[in-house]
């Protein structure tokens, strides 16, 4: 998949089907949308292109969007290159995007640069300065240029749940891992390089390889069936363990950390890149009176994870 960071692109990926969004999860409805867009590329024998912004709109008007991002940008591309997308265009959202109008958006990026054929985007896209572009603008674009055509898909819902990115945070911060999984139709990963910790886990004869996950949306304080990649070092193998959210009560830590306990697993994989799925939520993070009642409850976790079904079934 070619990357793309301006609307300044070769002739060759002209006249594309395009998906435009923001993308944040690829849940669902994102993916019907990406969907939409490959159908129509197939049939007319198109590129298929997506359209998205770096950073979030919200993480660039406000920092108390941090542990915010669903997928930061390394896993949305690598989702968007698992659907065959052709081409990915990224571009910078800063004050100076923020100036371009909804109308200019449309006249000079989508007709005049990039030349599209099809544009795709879902049923609550708003775009341009002060966010005056929506769906309806597009349309009347399309219509009375006849430049391109445009394709709106239509809210998804699941149990009459809406399939949002926002719905999906509230549900990881609730803890309520299975749930955001199913609209996300894949396990909820984050992906992040081991970091050294104060090493309390060796005390209680568990070793754990600590991250630091700010950049991704904030979880439920807590512990987690996971399931792990260290693709530099083991290719596609995957490993299964146990994960803590949190501020560490027991040892008095502070800030929010990720720690994760391999299953049968003794290598040194500090400053390695490590992706971890999760799987469920087993169980709120508390206090504990010593370090022996800590590793008492571990143990317990521990089986309890090996027996869930979803560690079973997986």
């Amino acid at each position: 998949m070619k990357v793309f960071r301006s609307f300044k692109l070769p002739a060759s990926y002209h006249k594309a089907a395009l998906a435009i969004g923001n993308f944040d999860g690829i849940h669902k409805g994102h993916v019907a949308v990406i969907n939409k867009a490959k159908f129509i590329a197939m049939e007319n024998k198109l590129k298929l292109g997506v359209l998205t912004f770096e950073p979030h709109p919200k993480c660039f008007f406000s920092e108390k969007y941090n542990f915010f991002r669903l997928t930061n940008f390394r896993e949305k591309f690598l989702i968007l290159k698992s659907y065959k997308v052709d081409f990915l265009i990224n571009i910078k959202f800063n004050s100076e995007f923020l100036k371009i109008s909804a109308d200019k958006f449309i006249l000079n990026k989508l007709i005049k640069e990039l030349n599209v054929s099809n544009v795709i985007t879902g049923f609550d896209f708003v775009f341009g300065n002060n966010k005056k572009g929506d769906v309806e603008l597009i349309k009347s674009y399309s219509d009375k240029t006849k430049k391109f055509e445009y394709h709106e898909v239509s809210e998804i819902k699941q149990k009459n749940l809406e399939i949002s990115s926002s719905v999906i945070r509230n549900l990881l911060r609730k803890g309520m891992i299975m749930e955001a999984n199913n609209l996300l139709s894949r396990n909820w990963a984050i992906s992040s390089v081991v970091i050294s910790g104060e090493k309390n886990g060796r005390k209680i004869g568990f070793k754990t390889a600590n991250l630091k996950v700010n950049k991704f949306c904030n979880l439920a304080y807590g512990v987690y069936l996971v399931k792990v990649q260290i693709p530099k070092m083991f290719d596609m193998k995957y490993f299964y363990g146990i994960a803590n959210y949190g501020v560490k009560p027991t040892v008095k830590n502070t800030n929010p950390l990720l720690e994760v306990h391999i299953f049968d697993f003794d290598k040194n994989i500090y400053s390695f890149r490590m992706n971890v799925e999760f799987i469920n939520f087993i169980r709120a993070e508390k206090k504990f009176e010593s370090l022996e009642k800590l590793k008492s409850q571990i143990i317990k976790d521990i089986g309890q994870a090996k027996n869930d079904r979803l560690f079973k079934n997986n």
